[in-house]
Parts: C-alpha cells; sequence; structure tokens
C-alpha cells in the first residue's frame, strides 16, 4: 500500500494532478476538500452562517455525506444527491474555507478520510493531509504556486463552466482564502516539515503532474519490497515448472485488507498461490518451517506469520489481522494440514481463518487447487482457481464465539470446494478439449 498526501494552497492544481497520477497508478483519488465543500453548501442552502460555529456544530447531525468510488473516481452523496459543479462556486469555496476552521466539522470528517486511508492506497490533496490527517502517509508534496498564477487558473476554470466572476474578484477571493487556511488555530494550511515543496507557478499541469510522478516512481524504486523482487523474476519460472494454470485471477481485488482461504493438498500449494496471486501475499506458516535453517530464512524475508497449530495461537492471530486491516492479502489454510488424495469436503476445518475474518471484518477470498493427474509426474498440471470474493456482511457474524467461528469455517470451506467444479471455467474446458 501507498499513500500520497498532496497540501497546499486553492487553485494549486492538487486535484489535477491528484486524478491524473491515482489513474495512472490505478490507486484511488480522494478528494478531501470536496467533503468541506459539501459540508459549506449544506450551511448555505440552509442560511447558516459558515463562521458561527454553534450554527454549523448543531447542523452537523441533518448531514449525511456518503463517499463511493465508481472506477476509481470519488462520487460524495450529500444526504443522498451528488450535488456536482455546485460545491465548486466561490461561494462554496469561502464556505469550505469557513467550515474547514471549526473544530466539530474536521472531528466530523476525520475517520472517514483516515479509514479510507487505511483500507486503500490513496491520494488526498488538501490542506493539512500531511499535518493532521495522514502525517504517516509515505509520500507527502506540498503543491503550491502564487497568489497570481492560482487565480488566474481559478478564474479559466469557473469561465469555462459559464460561471460570472472577474479575476479582480478571484484574486481577492483568493488572497482571503490563503489568509484564513494559513492562520487559522485549526490544522492550518502548511508545510509538513517532511514534504516536498513543488512550486508550480510557471509549469503546466501535464509538467506538474510528471514532476510529482518522478518522486512517485523514486520512492517505490527505494521501497520495492523483497517479495516484489523476488517475485517479477521467479513468478513466471514456477509457473511454467510446476505447469500452473491460473483462472479467474480478476477476481483478486489489488487493493485493500482481503484473507485468502484454499484447501491443502500439498508442500507447494503457498508457491501455487503465490505464482499465480498479483499482489503480495502475507502467509500462515506452521511454525515447524521456521526450524528449517534455508526456509526459515526465505520465509522469514518475505513476511510469513509463524503460528502454532497445537493450540490458540493468540499472537498469531492479533498479527494477522493487524496486516489485513492495515490493507494486505493474507493467506491461510483453513484445514491446517495437508490432506493429499483426500476429499476437501471430509477434512476437519480449524476455526483460525473465520477468528480472523471476524476481527479484521474483510472479504475472504476462496481459492481452490486441484492437480492433474498424470503418469509421469513433471507432466502433472496444477489449476488454481479463484473464487468471487465473499463479502464479510455475508457470514452474519453478532457477537464472534466458538459456534460462530465453526459456522462460518464451514461457509468459506463450502465456498472453497464449490470451486471444484471445472465446468463453469471456460479456459478450463477449452484446454481439456485440446489434448
Amino acid at each position: 500500500m501507498i499513500r500520497i498526501a498532496i497540501d497546499g494552497p486553492g487553485g494549486a492544481g492538487k486535484s489535477s494532478v491528484a486524478r491524473a497520477l491515482a489513474l495512472e497508478l490505478g490507486i484511488l483519488y480522494m478528494d478531501t476538500g470536496a467533503l468541506y465543500r459539501n459540508i459549506g453548501l449544506y450551511m448555505l442552502d440552509n442560511g447558516i452562517n459558515p463562521k458561527d460555529k454553534e450554527a454549523v456544530t448543531e447542523a452537523l447531525s441533518g448531514i449525511s455525506l456518503e463517499l463511493k468510488f465508481e472506477n476509481g473516481r470519488q462520487i460524495i452523496l450529500l444526504n443522498g444527491e451528488n450535488r456536482g459543479d455546485d460545491i465548486r462556486t466561490p461561494a462554496a469555496s469561502m464556505a469550505a474555507s469557513d467550515v474547514s476552521a471549526i473544530p466539530s466539522v474536521r472531528e466530523f470528517l476525520l475517520e472517514i478520510q483516515r479509514s479510507t486511508a487505511k483500507k486503500n492506497s490513496v491520494i488526498m490533496d488538501g490542506r493539512d493531509i500531511g499535518t493532521v490527517i495522514l502525517p504517516d502517509a509515505e509520500i507527502k508534496i506540498f503543491l503550491t504556486a502564487s497568489a497570481e498564477a492560482r487565480a488566474r487558473r481559478r478564474f479559466e476554470e469557473l469561465a469555462a463552466k459559464g460561471i460570472s466572476t472577474t479575476y479582480e474578484t478571484v484574486y481577492s477571493e483568493m488572497v482571503e482564502r490563503d489568509k484564513n487556511d494559513s492562520t487559522r488555530d485549526i490544522a492550518p494550511c502548511v508545510k509538513a516539515e517532511d514534504a516536498i515543496l513543488v512550486d508550480n507557478s510557471e509549469l503546466s499541469a501535464e509538467q506538474t503532474t510528471k514532476k510529482i510522478r518522478d518522486i512517485v516512481k523514486k520512492y517505490q524504486k527505494k521501497h520495492t519490497t523483497t517479495y516484489m523482487k523476488l517475485y517479477k523474476p521467479l513468478a513466471p519460472f514456477f509457473r511454467f515448472v510446476m505447469r500452473l494454470r491460473p483462472h479467474n485471477v480478476e477476481n483478486v481485488k489489488r487493493e485493500g485488507g482481503l484473507i485468502i482461504c484454499s484447501n491443502h493438498i500439498s508442500a507447494l500449494d503457498v508457491l501455487s498461490i503465490a505464482a499465480t496471486s498479483p499482489r503480495q501475499l502475507t502467509f500462515i506458516a506452521k511454525k515447524e518451517l521456521f526450524s528449517i535453517p534455508v526456509l526459515s530464512s526465505i520465509i522469514k524475508m518475505l513476511g510469513a506469520v509463524k503460528i502454532d497449530r497445537g493450540g490458540n495461537d493468540v499472537g498469531a492471530i492479533r498479527t494477522s489481522v493487524s496486516a489485513v486491516q492495515s490493507g494486505k492479502a493474507v493467506a491461510i489454510f483453513p484445514q491446517g494440514h495437508r490432506y493429499p488424495g483426500v476429499k476437501p469436503e471430509t477434512t476437519p476445518i480449524k476455526n483460525g481463518a473465520a477468528m480472523m475474518v471476524y476481527h479484521a471484518k474483510c472479504d475472504v477470498l476462496p481459492v481452490y487447487i486441484q492437480t492433474k493427474k498424470a503418469r509421469f509426474m513433471p507432466f502433472r498440471k496444477i489449476d488454481v482457481i479463484y473464487g468471487k470474493p465473499i463479502p464479510y456482511e455475508s457470514f452474519g457474524f453478532t457477537s464472534g464465539g466458538r459456534q460462530e467461528y465453526e459456522r462460518v469455517g464451514k461457509m468459506i470451506f463450502d465456498a472453497i470446494t464449490e470451486l471444484s467444479d471445472t465446468s463453469s471455467l471456460p479456459d478450463y474446458v477449452e484446454r481439456e478439449n485440446k489434448r
């Protein structure tokens, strides 16, 4: 996961750059300013002075903000309605600046912003992302430009949308808002100490995007995990040597916390999933593997979590849950032991996977591994079939506990065994017919 914070004054082009980068990187773009604009617009619509702290605070109880992402694009519903460009008018901009200085408003929106970044790779732009909202963001940019340059851009933007105003008016409002944003007591618009300053007064939108993109690429190159460094050359090798045939890989969501559950028939199952999954995985590995000298070094390097299968290993469960909640994909075998040549539905299921799901409150991706028998071992084929994610809500958890874990464990494993019906896989049927 990566979180990018872009702060700076209004009109610096933060939103345009953030949208372009999010599209290129395939991650979510979150326009935090739009949240404040919606609240500011609500106050104007209801005749409430955006500077009146008590009135604004009282009015918050009548506001419902729903944040949605469709094809990576952010949509905000204000009491069920998408207000579109209404939030971009000069009046709405000033109202947003006023309400953003009120502590209760910032508290009202804080959890929405942080919870989104906790579960997904995101780019957020605003005034205090790097200083308050995401102080631990991997990349922080402070994007700025002269007041004249920013006022000119905003004037041209409003004119293109048919909004009647003058450059002088926009400039005056820009200067006033800069003063409000940078001097307010609550979360002022200031550069974080570890943020990179980018002045784009003389840069085009494309040049600004390129400059920040280069910063991101430099970071990614420096912080590529050992897992991903090994994945690029080794995954194709193992897919070829092991004759792995992945199916429905598109079901593996690329971002956000996820628990991957698979049947267990061979010691090679870890490699079967790791070499076919498009994202980095954290595996739950039995403690015995950590006592094998060479293998121990490898699985530690790849970030495996050690678990004691002899009892309830609370520490391992807690570590795994924390990994999922931070946006990682964790893989676990609900059976616990390997059962080669045995029908999966006849094997006992342990409660560890269900317990993790309950505490992490995340979706589950069922996976079925099937070995195609052959006369000679080198010619056998291994099919790795990825099912559709099971939403957390589908499990109907109430309070946890042994009975619920057993019920949910069965639900998960039923979903895994259902994938054994390869007749629904067009690519599998086509391959078999060609044999």
